[in-house]
């Protein structure tokens, strides 16, 4: 608990130095509105936290390479908007800045549990799966209790894939998209949850791209074939 609300006090600390000079460096032209989601961060990005937060100076602003930098816009999270996260069972507020992110606000009083997180979460219940699965001979065919969630470009071109392939449900990744399931250790030969629009799919990570196997039964979800389910 005494960690807990060290932590807790840093990150306040910081996110009040940073609303107080935030005025006079907003830009009018950004959308500072919040994203509709929680954001799980990767091993790679939380560190860069964890070593700015336990600096002995935390500024609370954490820079992004490249590759960082598009993983949000392909999110839809642009420059000014902001999202929250969960650091050690707070809620912390970032905001999208021009040269990474930074600490707005946090929280323990505001923090909630939420299913609404991309763009993996984990899951506890595995359910049961109509269709064969296929074997690839030297990859990793770990099934993993989680869900995953690309960004709504890669959602469209997938549902597109299916409604117009017969039977052949490859669907070819970007080199951004392949590293994103990179980054979250999700390997070739991997089995995982897809989520689009509610609805579940079990998919197969290939070397080019995804194996969506089959529509994944939930009690929450109407039963259906992915051949006549409007996602």
């Amino acid at each position: 608990m005494k960690t807990r609300r060290t932590i807790l006090k840093t990150l306040a600390i910081t996110a009040m130095t940073l609303l107080a000079s935030s005025t006079a460096l907003a830009h009018s032209d950004h959308d500072h509105s919040i994203a509709p989601f929680n954001w799980e961060f990767s091993k790679k990005l939380s560190a860069k936290v964890e070593r700015d937060l336990n600096s002995n100076k935390p500024t609370g602003t954490i820079g992004m390479n490249s590759f960082e930098q598009k993983k949000f816009e392909h999110y839809g999270i642009k420059v000014g908007n902001k999202f929250n996260t969960s650091i050690r069972n707070v809620k912390v507020t970032f905001e999208r800045v021009s040269s990474g992110l930074k600490i707005t606000d946090a929280s323990l009083i505001k923090f909630a549990a939420t299913e609404n997180i991309v763009p993996i979460r984990k899951i506890s219940k595995i359910n049961k799966v109509s269709g064969q699965v296929l074997s690839h001979v030297g990859h990793d065919h770990n099934r993993l209790p989680v869900e995953w969630v690309f960004g709504p470009s890669t959602n469209s071109k997938i549902v597109r894939h299916m409604f117009e392939s017969k039977g052949n449900l490859l669907v070819g990744l970007t080199r951004v998209e392949q590293k994103l399931l990179n980054e979250y250790e999700i390997n070739v030969g991997n089995q995982f949850h897809l989520s689009i629009s509610g609805h579940s799919f079990l998919a197969e990570r290939t070397s080019s791209g995804l194996n969506i196997i089959n529509h994944v039964e939930n009690d929450d979800i109407a039963k259906a074939n992915t051949a006549n389910d409007n996602v």
